[in-house]
Formats: structure tokens, sequence, C-alpha cells
């Protein structure tokens, strides 16, 4: 092996730890942010949340027809993300029944990290 293939070869490998460094800061900040969750009131405010926007899906999605999952999102106001695990909640609780998807292009970005990690 050359000089500049293990330069690359080590680049690479800097690289990649650089992106392991930044799922575990990612993962250590989600954890602090759920155990104020856990708390006895938050559990309880969380689940009054979840409960008013699981209705509100089963109010806009009408059996039969195709629901526009940004679209829906959108007008609720949470992320797609949550709309989708909101749609599978619903469907093991055997509210709903998800028929098909359509599936589009990715945007290339984890949805499910916080902008300021990105």
């Amino acid at each position: 092996m050359n000089e500049k293939e293990m330069y690359d070869e080590i680049k690479k490998l800097l690289e990649s730890e650089g992106l392991v460094t930044a799922r575990l800061v990612e993962s250590v900040s989600r954890t602090a942010q759920m155990c104020s969750v856990t708390l006895p009131e938050m559990q309880v405010l969380f689940d009054q949340w979840l409960s008013l926007i699981g209705r509100e899906v089963l109010r806009l999605a009408e059996p039969g027809k195709e629901m526009a999952v940004s679209e829906t999102a959108g007008m609720i106001g949470i992320s797609e993300s949550s709309l989708l695990a909101i749609l599978l909640s619903l469907q093991r609780r055997g509210k709903i029944k998800v028929e098909s998807l359509r599936i589009a292009e990715g945007t290339g970005k984890n949805e499910d990290i916080c902008s300021c990690f990105q």
C-alpha cells in the first residue's frame, strides 16, 4: 500500500468516526430529552396530546381514500415521520388498516435528527 492509498484510507476512517460521533451526540441528546418526558406529569400531557392528534388523524383518514402524508401532516402541524408513526400505532390498535403506500424519492437527510445537529 503506497502513501496515497494509506492517506485515503485514514481519511475515510476519520470521516466515518465523525459520523459515529455525531450519532452518539444525537443519541445522548435524545436520551436527555426523553428523561424529561418520563416524569408522570409530562407523560400524562404527552398521552393527552397523542390522543388528540390520533383522533384528528382518524377524522382525516377516510376509508378507501388515499391520504397525502405531507399535506395531512402539514394540516395537523406534525412531521411526516410523526404522522406515519401515528398511523402505524392506529393500525396496531385495530383502529385503521393501512392498505397501500406509494414510495417517492427521499430527501437524502435523516428527518428524525434535529436540524441543530445537521
